[in-house]
């Protein structure tokens, strides 16, 4: 089914907002020849038609309710606490820019916590961004909250879950932005390998990440973003996974050497707006103490 023009811009930020959110005034990004909105900073995964080459059919035979993906080495390997180091390009190669989020793409930092339990997974992320070089902020560009540009970073927050779809440890799972639900699908390739898809409404992919999983607890991601098939952002993801302690034990590290104001921890969403939650709802966790 094609689509109609005026949904073009909305499905730009959606596509953005999978991987670090939407900034429809990107420097770096790709425009279509339909709108002049252009796509800001891609981040995180889905598929609204499963691709029979692609994606397992859950077998008749197969009870997913009883699925346990903790059988599954991939997902054993995923399982627990990561950070990591990440860089995001633009669709010209260049680190992301955006003045909606006026912070530094280059290199920037990422806590995963994601849980397996059953038949299911629940990834909660937060990114930590330090602050914009300082010669490159003006009167014009805004820190968001409290914070000042070239002094104080900043962080975004993202969520996912998914459940098995057959009994080879196959999942998917809804995407929602900007009032869209996109379908996710994630396919094991191996012990070793994770394809993770996000596909537009039309069938047309939107991302596509693989996850490199050795066998020394670290992993290796890298996503491609597209829009009407034209490249529009790559990202490279260098993580380690380390225990629940010293997962917080580095968040607290990141936020002092990005100066981030402790008004801002996980406070805002994948869109850029206020994600309205703390950290504490957020991660499913009482870190009061930590």
């Amino acid at each position: 089914m094609p689509i109609s023009n005026y949904l073009i811009p909305t499905l730009l930020c959606v596509s953005a907002s999978i991987l670090i959110g939407c900034n429809n005034d990107n420097t770096n990004s790709t425009t279509t020849n339909t709108d002049p909105a252009v796509v800001d900073t891609p981040t995180a995964d889905t598929d609204t038609e499963q691709d029979p080459l692609v994606l397992a059919v859950a077998d008749d035979e197969c009870d997913l309710d009883n699925v346990q993906l903790l059988d599954f080495t991939p997902w054993q390997r995923e399982n627990g606490y990561w950070v990591g180091d990440y860089t995001l390009l633009g669709a010209d190669g260049t680190p992301q820019v955006s003045s909606r989020w006026p912070y530094q793409y280059d290199n920037y930092q990422g806590f995963i916590h994601l849980e397996v339990i059953g038949n299911t997974i629940k990834q909660r992320n937060v990114f930590l961004y330090p602050p914009k070089k300082a010669e490159l902020c003006d009167e014009t560009t805004m820190a968001l909250g409290n914070g000042i540009c070239g002094i104080n970073g900043n962080e975004k927050i993202f969520s996912a879950d998914q459940k098995a779809t057959d009994c080879n440890g196959n999942l998917s799972g809804p995407f929602e932005s900007f009032g869209m639900t996109l379908d996710t699908n994630t396919t094991l390739i191996g012990d070793d390998t994770v394809l993770y898809q996000v596909r537009m409404p039309d069938g047309g992919i939107m991302q596509n990440q693989l996850t490199t999983l050795p066998p020394n607890d670290t992993r290796v991601r890298t996503a491609q973003g597209f829009f009407n098939g034209n490249p529009t952002y790559a990202s490279y993801y260098r993580e380690r996974k380390v225990t629940e302690a010293e997962f917080f034990q580095l968040l607290a590290a990141a936020r002092a050497e990005y100066n981030i104001l402790e008004t801002d921890y996980c406070g805002y969403d994948n869109t850029n707006q206020p994600s309205q939650t703390t950290c504490d709802d957020h991660f499913g966790l009482d870190l009061s103490a930590e």
